[in-house]
């Protein structure tokens, strides 16, 4: 069974500038970060594609990676600060090409992954963080996607 789960989460109001390594996420505070989780069922899954949206069109350097985890994960630093995290439970990195423009947003994917892994606890939890300098938008709307076989 193929299965696709997303998760969205609003970046801070502020417009400054990431730099490579520096983590994206829903608040400046490290203990109020809420690592994007997704409910994959227990047991065994495939990771067979990856994705990444947001809500605003610019593009310039909007290179990001995922770290997934099958347990939850805690990090030292908050959004635009240096990705700093436990490794306890992480089992894969997803290095996306830098982000496409629509009229509307921009979004970005990685297909034929074929990572096998599994969940006692039935989530998969990811921190993204950015791949190069990184100009955001006020407020930013980031959309996360695992597509997953079961």
């Amino acid at each position: 069974m193929i299965k696709r789960v997303t998760y969205s989460f609003t970046r801070p109001s502020d417009t400054t500038t990431y730099a490579d390594g520096d983590l994206v996420a829903n608040s400046t505070t490290a203990g109020s970060v809420v690592a994007p989780s997704f409910n994959v069922g227990y047991g065994g899954f495939k990771l067979k594609t990856a994705t990444l949206t947001k809500n605003s069109t610019g593009v310039t350097t909007a290179d990001f990676r995922f770290h997934l985890y099958t347990a939850p994960v805690t990090v030292a630093n908050g959004d635009n600060g240096a990705l700093s995290h436990t490794l306890s439970g992480k089992y894969y990195e997803v290095d996306f090409p830098t982000m496409i423009a629509g009229t509307d947003g921009a979004w970005t994917s990685v297909t034929g992954l074929d990572v096998a892994n599994y969940v006692v606890n039935g989530m998969v939890y990811v921190l993204v963080e950015a791949d190069g300098a990184y100009t955001p938008v006020s407020g930013e709307i980031f959309t996360l996607g695992l597509v997953i076989e079961r």
